[in-house]
């Protein structure tokens, strides 16, 4: 899978006043591979379900599953991956409400639905807090995961918030 660039993808970032409360958009897709699941495993979650299609077949899930955390970080780079933080993002003080309702297994493909939450400016400085839902479906359009996440961004910088 091709990332973007910075560079190549700053004409489309967007900044806190572009975020108004029930904004949303879509990710592109991203097919999840056999090979994707048990390389993050072992070197990030190295328990069976993740890492050996025999053994997975008899525990808990019935097969090999992706890891949660893995799942997480592809809703975080298809996200990143459309641009529209590119000159905006600040980083992130944390998660809220991490949750996982079905299995990612091979060959499912994901998408990343993001709304916001809510947009408020900094109290403390000149910056916006976004709280924004993460929505990762598969291709049945099941929601495998969801969570929500703060997001410091830029205020435009030709726009003086007094």
């Amino acid at each position: 899978m091709k990332f973007i660039t910075r560079k190549e993808n700053s004409q489309m970032s967007m900044y806190f006043e572009d975020f108004h409360e029930g904004f949303n958009f879509c990710t592109s897709a991203r097919k999840i591979t056999k090979e994707d699941i048990i390389d993050f495993a072992k070197q990030w979650d190295f328990q069976p379900f993740h890492l050996d299609e025999t053994t997975a077949l008899q525990g808990p899930f019935q097969g090999l599953i992706a890891s949660g955390w893995h799942t997480l970080l592809i809703a975080f780079s298809l996200v990143l991956s459309t641009g529209k933080f590119s000159e905006s993002s600040l980083g992130s003080p944390g998660l809220e409400d991490v949750n996982w309702y079905i299995p990612v297994r091979p060959n499912d493909v994901l998408i990343c639905k993001v709304t916001v939450v809510s947009s408020r400016l900094s109290k403390k400085s000149k910056k916006g807090v976004l709280k924004l839902l993460f929505e990762i479906t598969n291709q049945d359009k099941r929601i495998a995961s969801d969570f929500k996440a703060i997001w410091m961004v830029k205020v435009r910088p030709d726009i003086d918030h007094k």
